[in-house]
């Protein structure tokens, strides 16, 4: 049986990397599933979100055409570019929700909008372990939002700008 459960994850791995950009939760979903099928526990988290001084383990669920990063009190989605709504994090209380129209990423909160940023397309830069895509954006400041991925094609790193303080939220895979 173990050895069913790890030729399964390789064949995950593998296709993972046939799926270049698009968010890799429906694999890591599968992965988490395959592991603590036999268990009533949960699996231990994957992810980290990290906003200031904030710091805590997240689980990636896969919701439609997003990605849900959850624990007991956070909520952060990622539809595969961008970072769509944050709650929680001690400081996204009511939910911050982030909206892009062109080149126009307009930052809500309970349906206003409470900041305009300007942000260019992706660029894709190659790196040794694999590619990092950066968008610069201008708000009050110019910054700009990274996502890297590996050489197998995953996710593994995502920093972006949610609301107007220009301090990024980074979502991080514990390795």
């Amino acid at each position: 049986m173990p050895l069913t459960r790890i030729a399964a994850l390789g064949v995950m791995l593998m296709l993972g990397g046939c799926q270049y950009v698009n968010v890799q939760s429906s694999q890591l979903s599968a992965i988490l599933k395959t592991f603590s099928s036999d268990s009533k526990a949960s699996p231990e988290p994957l992810w980290a979100v990290e906003y200031g001084g904030y710091s805590a383990a997240v689980q990636p669920l896969a919701i439609e055409s997003s990605t849900l990063f959850i624990n007991d009190n956070d909520a952060i989605s990622f539809d595969g570019w961008r970072i769509t709504k944050v709650s929680g994090l001690s400081a996204f209380n009511p939910e911050w929700e982030i909206l892009d129209s062109g080149s126009e990423r307009s930052f809500t909160v309970q349906g206003q909008v409470v900041a305009t940023h300007q942000c260019n397309a992706w660029l894709k830069k190659n790196t040794e372990f694999g590619v990092r895509f950066e968008q610069h954006c201008v708000g009050k400041k110019i910054y700009q939002n990274i996502i890297l991925v590996d050489d197998l094609g995953h996710i593994t790193n995502i920093e972006q700008v949610v609301d107007t303080s220009h301090m990024p939220l980074r979502l991080r895979l514990n390795n």
